[in-house]
């Protein structure tokens, strides 16, 4: 049976972190046409003015109002 490590003992050993993964995915996502369109809507202002908001009463909401 296989000895479950402590990732601890393993992390000096791994070339990458997960910073590293997110900085190239944000990099990506905003070089892409969603990521240009992104930057060019202001989403959060669109989500004021369509009267959004994050404080309700009820279960908690999985999206921010900008993603709604």
């Amino acid at each position: 049976m296989a000895k479950i490590v402590n990732i601890s003992e393993i992390h000096p050993t791994l070339g990458f972190t997960e910073f590293d993964i997110l900085e190239k995915y944000l990099k990506s996502f905003n070089e892409s046409e969603l990521g240009k369109l992104h930057s060019v809507f202001p989403f959060e202002c669109m989500a004021k003015a369509a009267g959004l908001s994050d404080r309700r009463l009820g279960r908690r909401n999985r999206f921010s109002p900008s993603a709604k």
